[in-house]
């Protein structure tokens, strides 16, 4: 068993990936190589994501770089701002300009240069700076108190506005702090929920899958069993396209070879243990024959003499003497005839098909039938046409088919009351067919019954009658010479078989009556 099943498995397509009709058949290598490339892919995603969102927190790094490098620009621009205010305030003080006039012009270009950054990074602080230029190339040219203070103002209004900016650097600066802030626990909290929903998910479909992979190996290991054990019963069914699917596929197949076998095994037995009782059956007959042969003869020569020695002397007082001889002669004829017709049936035939006469075969098994203690209170009907064509066949095989398919239509006339048991055997020609029929008016068979008939190991006898191998092996024996056979049945009426064998040729193309 164990050869016969590595066998049909290596007869499988030993590829990865294999197309069946519509179907793609997954090895196990190719699964898990398809689940560690989703793994992958899933993973691959993910890292993407998660740099396209990193990408961004850089983008915010930055802005908060800008952020700080801007107010720093600006509280230094602020700072000298402050101090050439206070000095020019100081100077506005003074009673005369000259001592602290250089000093004040020195703060000024402290910041000076600044300024025009400062408008290219912040260009609404254009009008201030332009006002404050003017303000102070005036005081250049003149040294006035007025222009003194028209320069102050400009400052103040510059140095105001430039607070504004840093207030505003500082507030963006502040939001971009929070939003990186909020981006970094997002994309915390982001890859650890996916990671734990990958594992999930990659956890739970690796146990279903290895769940579903131990019970369908369990229940390929119990099916082995028990198909070893001598299970024959519906096949497994097969759930999955990969290695252990086949190795499904292959027990259903060793399953149905060992029931193939089985069953010819069975049918060969069956025909041998026919043959066999034939060859015992007529060994004893032949035996019979060769002891009664002689006491028959002598009784029967005997009885023959009598008849003739009465006749001839045509005395009135030997007709009851006459009578007696005649009824020993006629039961020593009966004798002789069982004798014969065991001898006929059970001589020795050849195994191999041959050309048959169906009518001759259908009167020697009947006749030898009829001495079966079933058929003492059944009227046994022959009724052939004359004239048939030959049927190549296996003269054993066709009578045993016939014997079954009397014997079964004897038992379901048994108990029969309503009406008077009868079995009629029909020979027929019928486009280009020789007809067999054996039908009867017995119990009949139901719709759902009759569906099964042909079924091995089907019957619907009490245990310890029937086995339900006859019908199957009725089919059987006469499908291996190309015929077929059928039937047709209703309850409480009868049941008919029909057997449709080939004929060999016309009687009137061979000259073959």
């Amino acid at each position: 068993m164990e050869s016969s099943f590595a066998s049909l498995v290596a007869n499988e397509d030993s590829t990865q990936v294999k197309v069946e009709g519509d179907r793609v058949r997954l090895t196990l290598r190719a699964k898990g190589i398809a689940a560690l490339a989703a793994l992958i892919v899933y993973s691959c995603i993910l890292a993407a994501y998660v740099a396209h969102e990193r990408e961004k927190m850089l983008h915010i790094v930055h802005a908060v770089e800008f952020v700080h490098e801007d107010v720093e620009k600006l509280i230094k621009v602020n700072t000298s701002l402050t101090h050439a205010i206070v000095a020019l305030q100081d100077l506005l003080n003074a009673d005369e300009f000259g001592p602290r006039w250089g000093d004040m012009l020195l703060d000024v270009a402290s910041f000076q240069p600044a300024l025009s950054g400062l408008r290219e990074r912040h260009p609404e602080t254009g009008p201030a700076i332009s006002r404050f230029e003017a303000s102070l190339t005036e005081i250049n040219q003149r040294k006035t108190r007025s222009g003194l203070i028209a320069l102050r103002d400009s400052e103040q209004e510059l140095a105001a506005q430039i607070e504004k900016l840093e207030n505003a650097a500082e507030g963006y600066g502040e939001q971009l702090s929070q939003q990186y802030a909020a981006l970094n626990r997002f994309i915390t909290l982001f890859v650890t929920g996916m990671n734990l929903f990958g594992l999930v998910a990659f956890g739970t479909g690796a146990t279903w899958f290895f769940t579903r992979l131990a019970a369908d190996v369990k229940r390929l290991e119990e099916r082995s069993l028990a198909v070893a054990g001598g299970y024959r019963g519906a096949p497994m069914e097969i759930t999955r396209n990969d290695e252990l699917g086949r190795m499904m596929n292959a027990v259903n197949r060793m399953q149905r070879e060992l029931g193939l076998r089985e069953r010819q095994q069975e049918l060969s037995r069956q025909q041998r243990f026919h043959q066999e009782k034939m060859a015992a059956v007529g060994s004893l007959a032949s035996a019979v024959a060769h002891e009664v042969g002689n006491p028959i003869n002598s009784i029967s020569g005997i009885a023959q003499h009598t008849i003739d020695a009465i006749r001839t002397q045509h005395r009135e007082d030997d007709r009851t003497l006459r009578e007696n001889a005649e009824l020993t002669l006629r039961q020593t004829e009966r004798i002789a005839a069982i004798v014969r017709h065991l001898t006929d049936l059970t001589a020795p035939r050849s195994p191999n098909p041959e050309l048959l006469d169906v009518n001759e075969l259908v009167q020697t098994t009947c006749s030898f039938i009829r001495y079966d203690k079933r058929f003492r209170h059944i009227d046994l009907i022959i009724d052939a046409q004359r004239d048939l064509p030959a049927v190549r066949a296996v003269a054993d095989h066709l009578t045993q088919v016939l014997m079954n398919l009397l014997i079964n239509a004897a038992d379901a006339i048994d108990g029969l009351e309503s009406r008077r048991p009868t079995i009629r055997v029909s020979t027929r020609r019928a486009d280009g067919e020789i007809l067999l029929l054996v039908s009867d008016n017995g119990q009949g068979m139901d719709p759902a019954v009759l569906a099964h008939t042909f079924e091995e190991n089907f019957t619907t006898k009490p245990a310890g009658k029937g086995r339900g191998i006859g019908l199957y092996l009725c089919k059987t024996l006469i499908e291996e010479i190309g015929g077929r056979i059928d039937l047709e049945s209703t309850a409480d009426q009868g049941t008919v078989a029909r057997i449709h064998l080939p004929s060999e040729y016309a009687p009137h193309e061979r000259g073959v009556t």
